[in-house]
Order: structure tokens, then sequence, then C-alpha cells
């Protein structure tokens, strides 16, 4: 580590970053951040985006620390808070959830939810502490390590978490496969990434934009399941008994939430759709490694904790791309970095030097959100179990609702719950076929980002 981080400026920079933290409304602001980003996780459709939209207007009047701290907080909170409807309801609010869904939901069928969601807070808590301290001790060396990865790299990354889900996803490589191709093609549509100019639309202005991943999230997760469910007769709606559930190995768990923060603080610093990457191959990687591989898929908590807590490393982790070099590694990211220009705020690899109140003031907020983080989720753990208790004939019009709601809000027209129904209707075919919808989810969020970095590999050798 450079010795110059050790100088007397840089000392006094974080003195007054520790001072900064006695004040009241820093907490505040901290909380309230953590809290929204809670609330919105819950609320499919309704993502973070969103909430950083309303709030932005209060970046013009807050200081550059509580400005900042308070878009993060919504960020990283929300990452948890997609956790909730993954586990009790079987909804992932955002791509990044999809893999907490695999183990947790039948978590709370086998009537484990409140240990289940305990589980996932203490696995989100490690793996944001975990990037966040190595964050604070490994700043200067973190730039370089990002920029180590080119488009050639970042393609490769991708490639590599497509094929590691592919082996590993229920259905077998060949079934994986397919669907990993057909979340390709889902993801051409819409406007070219490379050249921006729009293709296989078939002159349908409600394709111009794509297909939209809230829609399809909500259908192949949410309705997708709530159809499967009726379909099958009330009887087997609660498939998963008590009994059936794998026991809690503390350890084993414990070790799995390490792993899980390693993976996605590595992934979190490649602009590679880091967040899903990492929870996917947390899950890929706890069950190549796990002696009881036939429990994953119902209700494995180590297949639970790898990926909780690689969603929130990443979502750490993709703060030193942005502050270090300047690269946003996802849209809100790219808003934050809108934020930082507001406030008066220069990204780059002197940033710890030159402003080192802020640069060490938001490591220590990260980590106070964490603890923040902690302590609500679970408190509120018990409060959000109680709905999985909910017999079936009240749970399923609120599913449907939420599912059909948020797809409309994410698609802003009506174009949403369609897409909705029409990915709840091909979940029931995969699931009667033996496909799982996960490397679909992957293939189609990767999709553009790997077209690009192959692109832009492809052209520099002209």
């Amino acid at each position: 580590m450079d010795a110059s981080f050790f100088d007397p400026s840089l000392l006094s920079g974080m003195g007054a970053a520790l001072s900064a933290l006695c004040s009241l409304k820093l907490w505040l602001l901290v909380l309230a951040g953590v809290f929204l980003g809670m609330t919105v996780g819950v609320l499919p459709g309704f993502g973070p985006p969103a909430a950083m939209a309303l709030l932005f207007p209060l970046v013009y009047v807050l200081e550059p620390l509580p400005a900042v701290s308070l878009l993060s907080g919504i960020f990283y909170g929300a990452k948890y808070g997609g956790a909730v409807t993954s586990i009790l309801m079987g909804i992932p609010g955002e791509a990044d959830a999809v893999a907490t869904l695999f183990e947790g939901h039948p978590l709370a069928l086998g009537g484990k939810a409140r240990q289940a969601l305990a589980t996932a807070t203490l696995a989100s808590f490690t793996g944001g502490m975990f990037a966040s301290l190595a964050m604070l001790l490994l700043a200067p060396a973190l730039s370089g390590a990002a920029l180590f990865f080119g488009p050639a790299g970042r393609a490769a990354v991708m490639i590599c978490a497509l094929l590691l889900v592919a082996f590993t996803s229920p259905g077998g490589p060949r079934r994986s496969l397919c669907m990993i191709f057909l979340g390709l093609a889902l993801a051409l549509p819409g406007m070219d990434p490379v050249y921006g100019a729009e293709r296989l639309t078939f002159g349908a202005w409600r394709l111009s934009e794509g297909v939209e991943l809230t829609s399809m999230l909500l259908g192949l997760f949410g309705l997708g399941d709530l159809f499967n469910a009726l379909l099958s007769g009330p009887e087997k709606i609660r498939a998963a008994a008590p009994d059936a559930v794998p026991c809690l190995r503390r350890l084993s768990t414990a070790l799995a939430a390490l792993r899980g923060s390693v993976l996605g603080f590595l992934t979190g610093l490649v602009p590679c759709g880091a967040g899903v990457t990492a929870s996917f191959a947390s899950h890929a990687l706890e069950k190549r490694l796990s002696n009881h591989p036939e429990q994953f898929g119902k209700g494995a908590w180590e297949g639970l904790a790898g990926p909780e807590a690689s969603n929130n490393a990443a979502a750490m982790a993709s703060f030193a791309p942005l502050l270090l070099m300047g690269l946003p590694t996802n849209p809100i990211m790219a808003a934050m970095l809108g934020a930082l220009t507001v406030v008066g705020v220069t990204p780059g690899p002197s940033l710890p030097e030159e402003q080192p109140d802020f640069y060490w003031g938001l490591m220590f907020c990260l980590m106070a959100g964490n603890v923040i983080l902690l302590v609500l989720g679970l408190t509120l753990s018990g409060f959000w179990a109680r709905l999985a208790r909910l017999p079936f004939r009240l749970l399923w019009p609120v599913i449907c609702l939420l599912c059909l709601t948020g797809s409309y809000m994410g698609a802003d027209d009506m174009s949403g719950p369609a897409q909705c129904v029409l990915f709840g209707l091909l979940a029931v075919a995969l699931r009667r076929c033996g496909c799982s919808p996960a490397p679909l989810v992957l293939a189609f969020v990767l999709g553009p980002r790997l077209e690009t970095h192959l692109m832009q590999t492809l052209l520099s050798f002209w």
C-alpha cells in the first residue's frame, strides 16, 4: 500500500470524516435512505432508480456527504428489501434477488420464513461490511484492479458466469444452454447498444425499447409460480413441509456468506452486471461445493446466504470504480455520478488524497448504513414472517396485484402487464418441460453488456 496514504493530510481527513459521523442529521439521513430503500425493494416495480429520482432534488440543498449518503442508503437498502418478497412470496423485486428466491422461498413454504429472513439479513450485513472494509483498506490498489479488466476481460467474466450457471442449474446443461440462448435472443429487440439503431421491433412501437426486465421477472417468478400453484390444485400449493426443509448448519452457512462476500466484492469492481452475476455465480458455486447438492432448490441455507452476501458486497464494491475511476457499473451508479457532479466531487484515483474528508466519510457512512440495515432487518423479520402464514387464498390476489402493478410501473404503460402475463404463461410451459428460467434471466440481463464488450474487443483488432 502506498505510504502516501498515511500522510498527515490523509489522517486529518479521516479524523474529519469520523467527526462528521457525530452529526445527528447525517445519521437521520442514512437511516431514511436505508429505510426507504428497504421499502422500495419490497414493492416490485418501484425500484431504487424511482426512489432516487424522487429525492434527487435534495442533492442541491444538502452538503456533499449527507446527500450522497442518503442516495447510497436507498441503493443498498433496496438490495435487502428485494430479498423479503423473494423469500416470502417468490416475487423478485429485481434481477439481483432472483438467486435468493431459489432457496429462500422453499424455506418460507417450509415454515422457516423468520429464520430465512434473519439469515438473509446477516448475510447482507456480512457482504456489505466486507466490501466496505475492503474499500477502506485497499483504496490505492482498487483503481488499478478495475482498469485491468478491459472489454475482453469483462466479456470473459460474463461468459464464465453464464457457463457456470448453465452447468449447475436444474434441468441439465442442454436445457440450461437453450434457456441462455433464449435469454440472449429476448435481449436483441429494441435499441442496438453499440450503434443506437432500432432492430427486431417488427414495426411494433411497444418493442422499440425492448422487453421490459421488471415485467419479465414478475412474470417468470411471480405469476409463473402463481399459475403453476393454481393449476396444481390446493393440495399441492404448500408442497414443502417443515420437516422437508434442510437443517440450518451455522458454520457452513457462515462460510458460504464469506465466500459470497469475496466473490461479490471482486465482481463489483467490474462493469458486468455485478449484482446479478455475483448472486447467480455464488448460488452455482455453493451448489458445486456442497456435500448435499440435492438439497439445493429445496431450501439449502448455503444457497441463501451466499447470493445475499454477494449481492450486497457487489453493491458496495461498485462504489470503488465510481469514486476512483468515475466509471458507473450500473444505471443507479450513473445517477450517483450525476449527484457527485452536482455536489462538486470529482471522481478519480486521487480522490482519497484531494478530498479525504468526503471519501473516508462516505466509507464510514456505508459501514454505518450496514449496521442500520442489520438492526432494521432483524427487528422487522418477525413482522414480515407473519405474512407468510396467511392462507394462500388471501395471498394469491395480493401477489397477482403486486405483479401486475409492478410491471405497469416498470414499463409505464399497459405493455408491462401484457408482457408479465405472457412470461407467466411461458414460465408454466418451461417448468412443465423441466427447464429453469434462471439462466434465461441472467442471459437477458447480461446480453446488451456482453454484446457491447464483444464489439469493442473486435473493433480494437480492426
